[in-house]
């Protein structure tokens, strides 16, 4: 990975929380910034008052350009920084390959979390499918517990740089590294993709968890009996089992599990006491990715015989309306058995 520029010049696919806030940790670098949404509301307003709508005490430096045209800011880019639902990107990387750039340069820094629902692919496959080899080369997603709320503020964090080129994950750690937000590099690209995605649904259990009165015990449980979902899974689709020790594994459940600022442990909560689903995420008002990854996880649990029970109780609360306490409860009155199989 040496031929990447001396100056280099960063697009930032998605102007949410995210997407804002690394935009503003790369600018205060020194580094050349754009930042590019798909809403044109989110544009206008951004480019007016500088701060986004979700982080009122985050100010974007004027040096940081406000995008409208896609192609262009593209063309002029030497890394894209994508903080886009894993939901969109599909859509999103369908949009770029029609511009016919060249894939052998440009470098992808991916922070999506989620599982593609109809190919069961997580974000580095889509790019893969849709982007091809050269594209892949070039790919390195950026994972671990980090609340954008927090990483604004400039409270310490500490994330995961994984790329099949260990080269490319070590220039990123190197960008995006600061005083308050620290990088570490992985190759298990797929352990630390799927630890991002499946958290996620572990997390909705936690908020449902919160909902229904529980206390610490069951949440310790809860996160204890999550990760071994994510790892019975993790192994059986090729991930390394230690990846899910790390940040992109049980630091990130942690987080995503206990904070109030996760959305998905917050619309469990909600789906706790009685909101729909579709109130629950009217109300969050931002994307909740377990939803989707919820039903993911249930194909790909019965594709790889994996059981994952909690997240069989989520996705039968989501998808099929079951009351949350009975879920609960059958849970703990499943048959007994040794915790280490």
């Amino acid at each position: 990975m040496d031929n990447l520029p001396a100056e280099k010049r960063f697009l930032v696919l998605g102007a949410g929380t995210w997407g804002c806030t690394l935009a503003c940790l790369l600018a205060e670098k020194g580094f050349s910034v754009s930042l590019w949404d798909v809403d044109p509301d989110v544009r206008t307003r951004l480019r007016s008052a500088r701060i986004p709508a979700k982080l009122p005490d985050l100010k974007l430096r004027d040096a940081i350009s406000i995008e409208d045209n896609i192609s262009l800011a593209l063309g002029k880019a030497d890394f894209l920084i994508v903080t886009t639902p894993s939901h969109a990107l599909r859509d999103l990387f369908l949009e770029i390959k029609k511009l016919d750039l060249d894939f052998g340069s440009l470098v992808i820094v991916l922070c999506s979390k989620g599982i593609e629902r109809k190919t069961l692919l997580t974000p580095s496959g889509i790019v893969r499918d849709v982007l091809g080899d050269r594209a892949i080369q070039r790919y390195c997603c950026l994972s671990g517990p980090s609340h954008a709320e927090e990483v604004s503020q400039k409270i310490p964090t500490s994330v995961v740089a994984a790329s099949f080129d260990p080269d490319l994950s070590s220039k990123v750690q190197d960008i995006f590294h600061t005083e308050y937000f620290r990088i570490y590099t992985q190759e298990d690209v797929l352990g630390v993709e799927l630890g991002g995605a499946v958290k996620n649904v572990i997390a909705i259990a936690a908020g449902v968890s919160d909902g229904l009165g529980f206390g610490d015990n069951t949440k310790a449980a809860l996160l204890t009996r999550g990760l071994a979902e994510i790892i019975r899974l993790g192994v059986a689709m090729g991930a390394r089992r230690e990846t899910f020790a790390g940040l992109a594994g049980i630091g990130d459940l942690i987080v995503t599990c206990i904070s109030r600022h996760s959305r998905n442990r917050n619309f469990g909560e909600l789906i706790a006491k009685g909101y729909s689903v579709e109130k629950a995420k009217k109300h969050i008002a931002m994307v909740v990715e377990g939803i989707i990854t919820a039903d993911s996880v249930m194909t790909l649990s019965e594709k790889h015989e994996i059981p994952m029970p909690i997240s069989r109780e989520i996705y039968s609360v989501l998808y099929e309306g079951k009351n949350p306490l009975k879920a609960v409860g059958d849970l703990m009155g499943r048959s007994l058995k040794s915790e280490i199989l």
